[in-house]
């Protein structure tokens, strides 16, 4: 089987998935559809419910982490995995007490992880700025996650309203997209009938 044969069957698989569940996508767009929607119209609690969302999954990150250190008797290191899955797990916990704790993590983690990523960027740039031109672009990038980050540590109330909002704008065309796939593809279905 030859690389053109083997993507022409992979195109057709794929085809012959979507033509076969084109009522997923419809489904599955008007969920998104709904979620952004209320999540652009009531940020404040879809902020909510993501954060809590968020401290359960570290919570059980945590703990399956403290499970498999436990269970890897005589692995090196086994105790600095349940030392971390245990400083989750009481993160996790004490973000579940109350719903400003849930936010603040929630706002935390993604701040952060905005400066790393903007770190990661600006340095990749200085990486490559011999072989590539143009890398100011990742230098722009860089400088601006880190400053995203900088402003949700500085502000967090503001700034996880405008990841709620982000994120349910996101939702809702993404919804569309899916909603229009699936028409698509439903009438791709007929045509072919």
């Amino acid at each position: 089987m030859n690389d053109r044969t083997m993507g022409s069957s992979l195109f057709q698989d794929a085809l012959d998935f979507a033509r076969a569940n084109w009522w997923l996508f419809l489904l599955g767009g008007v969920l998104y559809i709904i979620f952004g929607v209320l999540a652009l119209s009531r940020p404040v609690e879809a902020l909510l419910g993501l954060s809590v969302l968020f401290a359960c999954f570290i919570l059980v990150d945590g703990a399956i982490s403290m499970i498999r250190a436990v269970m890897a008797k005589g692995a090196d290191g086994r105790w600095w995995v349940f030392f971390g899955g245990l400083v989750s797990a009481v993160i996790a916990l004490y973000a579940l007490t109350g719903p400003v704790n849930a936010i603040l993590l929630f706002v935390y983690v993604i701040a952060l992880q905005a400066i790393l990523f903007g770190i990661a960027v600006f340095m990749f740039g200085t990486a490559i700025r011999k072989i590539v031109r143009g890398e100011w672009l990742l230098y722009l990038t860089g400088i601006l996650s880190i400053l995203f980050g900088l402003a949700l540590i500085w502000a967090p109330g503001a700034g996880g309203m405008s990841v709620s909002m982000m994120i349910g704008a996101w939702a809702l065309v993404v919804g569309i997209l899916r909603v229009l796939f699936a028409f698509r593809v439903r009438s791709l279905m007929r045509k072919a009938m």
